[in-house]
């Protein structure tokens, strides 16, 4: 894409005016609740028959003298009944699920083209932007802690000092530019943080925080909506802010 299709948003990031061929993704693939179901249902229809062969024999065998307990055959049809019913209340809540997805795909379909924040340390420069909405946050209180902007080959590019104080977001305020000073050039980076502790030995966890555009809308295997960015797919979950 060429730097003059290329427009600079009220949030300073790069953003294309043409279309970015982004596409919303719909599996058809049954999800592993719904799979359970359908499992659940053959195999009660096998057993099923299975038990009225077994019984339809006894019964052609049985000694006139000594008949059936019909008790016991009756609770035995009144659970098989009662299995059935749980199983089909599991397949129409399976198509409630289904349809309330649905809605919220359509819903998901504002996210297309949009620019998001969201938990995680890839991101992607073009040329063209102002700022890159990066940042991290610390479990616990650190002495120190060093920020650093690695290439797509995990070159270090850029340190810089961070802020040390848990509990809170700190963004980070890159330039693109290398420690030298130089203008680097667009590509794929991400975002390290390496805090120190005070007490020796003591690791301090570090969430960091990247951007993306969503170019795609899709389900994992387990139903929950993922977004496409940069080339992976990020749970909804993730996302933190939308610009």
């Amino acid at each position: 894409m060429a730097t003059s299709d290329l427009t600079i948003n009220q949030f300073g990031t790069a953003s294309g005016a043409k279309s970015t061929g982004s596409k919303t993704v719909t599996k058809n693939t049954p999800t592993t609740d719904e799979a359970k179901t359908q499992s659940a249902t053959k195999g009660l229809g096998d057993n099923f028959q299975t038990f009225l062969t077994m019984l339809t024999t006894q019964m052609k065998n049985q000694d006139p003298l000594k008949p059936m307990d019909t008790n016991d055959m009756t609770k035995q049809l009144v659970e098989f009944a009662n299995v059935e019913q749980n199983i089909g209340t599991n397949s129409r809540l399976d198509k409630l699920l289904k349809l309330q997805g649905s809605s919220t795909a359509s819903t998901n379909l504002a996210y297309l083209n949009r620019t998001v924040a969201f938990k995680g340390e890839a991101f992607q420069y073009a040329q063209g932007m102002t700022q890159a909405p990066l940042a991290y946050e610390l479990d616990t209180a650190a002495k120190s802690v060093r920020v650093d902007i690695q290439d797509a080959q995990g070159r270090t590019v850029r340190s810089m000092v961070g802020e040390t104080a848990a509990g809170t977001k700190h963004l980070v305020n890159w330039d693109f530019k290398d420690d030298s000073g130089n203008a680097v050039q667009p590509g794929a980076y991400k975002i390290n943080v390496a805090p120190t502790s005070a007490q020796k030995d003591a690791t301090i966890k570090a969430t960091t925080y990247t951007f993306g555009t969503v170019s795609g809308i899709g389900n994992d295997k387990n139903g929950e909506t993922v977004l496409s960015i940069n080339s992976a797919e990020v749970p909804l979950s993730s996302i933190t802010t939308v610009y």
